[in-house]
C-alpha cells in the first residue's frame, strides 16, 4: 500500500461540504422512514396479543401492517441510511467532493416516492406474496432508476479520487453497490416480468432475502467498522493483510447460504444441502474479520463505550458474530426441524438488519452530522437516550423473539398441543416484542429531535446560529494508518 496523502481540515472541510446536503436529505428521509416504520411495527406487534386492535378498517389488517412495517424499515429507513453513510464514506476515503450533487437530489427524490407508493400499495392490499418484495412490481423499476443514480455518483468519486490507496471500507461498499442492483433485478425478473414456476419462486425469493442482508446491509456496517475502528482509535487494524481474505471469502460464501433458510421446504434436497454447505464457510470469514476488529480494539472496551461513534461499532460487530453464529445453527438440520416456521426468523433478520447494520449506522450518524453542520448535537441527553433505549429495546427483542421462537418450534412439533394452546403460550412474548418494539421507537424519536433540531440551525441567521463544532481532543488521535487520515 502506497503512503496516502493527509488531508488537512481544511480539505476535508471541503469534502463535506460537497456532500452535506445530499447526505443530509438521505438521513432524513430515514428518520421519517424510521419513525413510520416503527408505528407500523409496533401496531403489526400489538395485533399479536390483541387481535382487536385496528381490526376495523382492512387497511391495518396485520398481514398488510406486517408487510408494510417491514417494507418501510428495509427500504425507507435502511436504503436511505446506507445511501447516506455509503455516499460520504466514499467521498472521505477518495479525498474527492462529490461533483454534480444535485442529480442526488433526484436520486433521493424518486426513490422515497417508489417507497411511498410501495409502503401505500401494500397497505392498500396491493402487495405480493414474496418476503420483501411485497410492494407492487410496477415500484420496481422507479426503484431501480433511482438506484442507478446513486450508484453511478458512488464510482464517480471513487473514480476521480486523489489518493492511490484502496480500503477494507472501500471493498466492502463497493460490494454492496454492485450487489444490490443484481439482486433485485434479477429477482423482479424471475417473479414478475418473467416469473419462474413452482417451488422455483421460492427458491428465487429465499435468495434474494438472504442477498440482502448478506450482500447489501452486512458490507456497509463492516464499512463502517473498517474506518472507524483505525480512525478513531489512532492504530492500524491489526492483521490488515489477512482483510482482503476475509471479504472474498464472505462474499463467495454468502452467494449460495440462502438454501439454508430453506430446510425441510419443499424444494429439491440439493438446495438445502448447498446452502448449509455454504453456510458452514462462512465462520472462516467471521473469524478472520474477528481477529482484524477485536486485534485492533485490544481489550479497550471502556474507550469504545466512552465514544460516541464507537460504542455504536462495538454493539454491531457483537451483534454481526452472534448472527454468524445464529445463522450456523438455524442451517442445522436438527435444529431447523424446531426453528422452521417460528419467531426464530425473524430473530436472525433482526440482528443482520437492525443489530449489525442499524447499530453501525447510528455510530456513523453521530459522527457524520455534527461535522457536515459545523455544530454539536443540541443535546447530549438524547444522545445518550437513544444509545441506552436502543441496546434495551434490542436486548428485549432479541430474547422475545428467541425465546418465543423457540417455544413455538417445541410447540408445533408436539402433536398432543392443540393450534390455540400455542398461541396462548405465546402471548407473553408477544407482549415482549411490542414493549421492546415501543422501547425501540423511543430511541428512534430521540434520534430523530436531535437530528431536526441541528439541521434546522442551519436555516437560521448567521448570528444566531451556535458556536461552531469543535473536533474533541479524545478524538483528535495521530494518524497511524492511511485509513486514520481520511
Amino acid at each position: 500500500m502506497n503512503p496516502a496523502p493527509a488531508p488537512d481540515r481544511s480539505e476535508q472541510m471541503e469534502i463535506d461540504a460537497s456532500a452535506k446536503w445530499p447526505v443530509l436529505f438521505f438521513l432524513g428521509a430515514a428518520l421519517k422512514w424510521l419513525l413510520f416504520g416503527g408505528l407500523l411495527q409496533l401496531a403489526s406487534s400489538i395485533q399479536l396479543h390483541n387481535p382487536a386492535f385496528l381490526a376495523g378498517c382492512e387497511w391495518f389488517t396485520h398481514g398488510r401492517l406486517d408487510a408494510a412495517a417491514r417494507n418501510a424499515l428495509v427500504y425507507g429507513w435502511g436504503m436511505n441510511a446506507a445511501f447516506a453513510v455509503g455516499l460520504w464514506l466514499m467521498a472521505r476515503l477518495s479525498l474527492a467532493a462529490l461533483r454534480h450533487g444535485g442529480w442526488l437530489y433526484v436520486a433521493h427524490a424518486f426513490w422515497n416516492l417508489g417507497v411511498l407508493l410501495g409502503v401505500a400499495g401494500i397497505l392498500g392490499g396491493y402487495s405480493t406474496s414474496f418476503e420483501l418484495l411485497e410492494m407492487p412490481s410496477a415500484v420496481g423499476l422507479l426503484l431501480l432508476a433511482a438506484y442507478a443514480l446513486i450508484g453511478v455518483w458512488a464510482v464517480t468519486t471513487f473514480s476521480v479520487r486523489n489518493t492511490d490507496n484502496t480500503f477494507a471500507s472501500q471493498w466492502w461498499l463497493f460490494a454492496a453497490a454492485f450487489c444490490f442492483p443484481w439482486l433485485y433485478s434479477i429477482a423482479q425478473i424471475m417473479l414478475f416480468q418473467a416469473p419462474v414456476r413452482g417451488t422455483l419462486q421460492a427458491v428465487v425469493n429465499a435468495w434474494y432475502v438472504d442477498g440482502l442482508y448478506h450482500l447489501w446491509f452486512v458490507p456497509v456496517a463492516l464499512a463502517v467498522a473498517y474506518y472507524f475502528l483505525p480512525k478513531l482509535l489512532g492504530r492500524p487494524i491489526k492483521n490488515y493483510y489477512i482483510a482482503a481474505i476475509a471479504f472474498w471469502w464472505w462474499l463467495f460464501s454468502v452467494a449460495f447460504t440462502s438454501g439454508a433458510r430453506l430446510v425441510d421446504a419443499p424444494v429439491p434436497v440439493w438446495v438445502p444441502t448447498v446452502g448449509i454447505a455454504a453456510q458452514m464457510c462462512v465462520p472462516v470469514a467471521a473469524i478472520i474479520i474477528g481477529m482484524n476488529v477485536f486485534g485492533t480494539i485490544r481489550g479497550d472496551f471502556g474507550r469504545m463505550l466512552a465514544s460516541g461513534t464507537l460504542r455504536w461499532v462495538l454493539v454491531s460487530l457483537l451483534c454481526f458474530f452472534a448472527g454468524s453464529v445464529v445463522a450456523l445453527l438455524l442451517s442445522v438440520r436438527g435444529v431447523a426441524a424446531t426453528a422452521n416456521f417460528t419467531l426464530l426468523g425473524e430473530f436472525r433478520d433482526t440482528l443482520w438488519l437492525y443489530g449489525t447494520f442499524g447499530l453501525a449506522a447510528f455510530g456513523a450518524i453521530y459522527f457524520m452530522v455534527p461535522r457536515l453542520c459545523g455544530r454539536a448535537w443540541p443535546s447530549a441527553a438524547l444522545v445518550q437516550g437513544h444509545f441506552g433505549a436502543s441496546v434495551v429495546g434490542l436486548l428485549l427483542l432479541l430474547i422475545a423473539l428467541g425465546v418465543g421462537g423457540w417455544t413455538q418450534g417445541r410447540l408445533l412439533n408436539d402433536p398432543a398441543v392443540a393450534f390455540g394452546d400455542i398461541t396462548k403460550a405465546l402471548l407473553p412474548w408477544f407482549t415482549a416484542q411490542s414493549v421492546a418494539v415501543m422501547v425501540l421507537l423511543v430511541g428512534h424519536l430521540a434520534l430523530a429531535v436531535n437530528f431536526f433540531l441541528l439541521v434546522k440551525q442551519e436555516f437560521l441567521p448567521a448570528g444566531a446560529k451556535p458556536a461552531s463544532f469543535a473536533v474533541p481532543p479524545a478524538l483528535a488521535l495521530p494518524a497511524a494508518t492511511p485509513e486514520a487520515r481520511h
